[in-house]
This record gives structure tokens, C-alpha cells and sequence, in this order.
């Protein structure tokens, strides 16, 4: 199978379901590793290209399992996480698309919150498209005036988190629709939709990301 160079999954330590769609995600794309993130490969039947972080969520039979993995070690005391650094280093090789694995659920809350900040960061700044996975739950950052249309089954549940006030918002093919609705920070109107066939989520201005159950 051919793989695209600029098309990466990057596996991260959350919660992982091994679902058909994820192991259709990952078809054709080159493999990274953030610290404990490298647990999924097996299950994927996959090998990372590079293994990076501070291993300090890697234990010896963990690392034990993953001896010719090339390492690119991080001190512990550092400006970023392991998953920031992974995600920055497909960005400097010219990542245009990017597959975060196991960016969601876990036992650290902190950590997926943050996986979903600066995969919503990364993707307004750096124009890359972004989709995070736990296999059971899917996340796509929103950009202001770029129609965002998700993949996603008819009846899927899917909600809008607003990280600050958004403008403008607009639903399209949802049983709860939008138009151009501008919608508070903290306001839970966005909470619980349903998709219809070919949903579309535009907002006008502002940050968000749209989180759906998808098993």
C-alpha cells in the first residue's frame, strides 16, 4: 500500500476502541508514537516510524515489546507534552493531514481537554485538517468561514463545544438546525444534536469543535 508522506497518524496515551472506520483511517499513513501513545500499536498491527516523548508513561515491558522502534527522547521537564511534540514534528516534516489516536477519554481528563485545544489550534493556524479518534468518539476542529462536513452516519449524536464565544453559527442537515447563530461561551445549546444524511457545521467566527459518538 502506498503511503501519502504527508498524511500521519499519531498515537496518542488516551482510550482506543479498534474499530473498522479507525483501521480505515490509518490506511496510508506514516506512524508516530507519543510516549505511552505506542500500546495501541499492537492492536493496530502497525509499527511506528519514530517513538517520541520523555518516556516517563512507558513502562520496561512496554518498552521491552518495542526495541527496534527509533526513539527520539525529551526531557521530562519540557514547555510541551509528548502529543504536542509528535504533533509538531509531522508538522515539520509537511503534515497537511493528521490523525490523532487515542486523543480522547483515558484516565487523564486534563490531557484529552488539552489534545482538543491545540488540535483546534493547529488547525486554524497551520491550515491542517485535524480529526481525533477514540474509535467509540470522533472530533473535528471548526474554522471560521470553512463548511465542515463529517462523515459521519445518519442519527449519529454529535455536539458543537464552543472554547470561546462563536458567531454565526450555522447546522445544516441536523435535527436540531442553526442559522447563524451566535452562541455564547459555557452555553449548552450546542449539546446532544443528531445528524441527518450530509451534515454541515460553518461558524462565522470564534473556536470550536465538533465531538460526535460514532460506535
Amino acid at each position: 500500500m502506498s503511503v501519502d508522506q504527508k498524511h500521519f497518524a499519531i498515537l496518542l496515551d488516551g482510550a482506543l476502541r479498534v474499530t473498522e472506520r479507525v483501521m480505515a483511517q490509518l490506511r496510508g499513513r506514516r506512524v508516530l508514537a507519543a510516549d505511552g501513545g505506542i500500546r495501541h500499536a499492537a492492536a493496530l498491527g502497525i509499527s511506528p516510524e519514530l517513538w517520541l516523548g520523555d518516556f516517563d508513561s512507558t513502562d520496561g515491558l512496554l518498552a521491552q515489546k518495542y526495541p527496534d522502534a527509533p526513539r527520539a527522547p525529551y526531557p521530562a521537564d519540557k514547555p510541551r507534552s509528548d502529543g504536542e511534540i509528535a504533533i509538531r514534528h509531522a508538522l515539520d516534516q509537511g503534515a497537511t493531514d493528521l490523525l490523532l489516536v487515542g486523543a480522547l477519554g483515558g484516565d487523564r481528563s486534563d490531557h484529552a481537554f488539552f489534545n482538543l485545544s491545540v488540535a483546534a489550534t493547529i488547525a486554524r493556524n497551520e491550515a491542517v485538517r485535524v480529526v481525533m479518534t477514540s474509535g467509540a468518539e470522533e472530533a473535528v476542529p471548526l474554522l471560521p468561514g470553512k463548511k465542515t462536513s463529517p462523515d459521519w452516519q445518519e442519527g449519529t449524536i454529535f455536539s458543537v463545544l464552543c472554547f470561546t464565544q462563536v458567531g454565526g453559527l450555522t447546522i445544516e442537515n441536523a435535527k436540531w438546525p442553526l442559522d447563524r447563530v451566535d452562541v455564547p461561551f459555557g452555553s449548552t445549546l450546542t449539546l446532544s444534536n443528531i445528524a441527518g444524511s450530509d451534515l454541515e457545521i460553518l461558524l462565522a467566527s470564534g473556536c470550536g469543535i465538533a465531538i460526535a459518538q460514532v460506535e
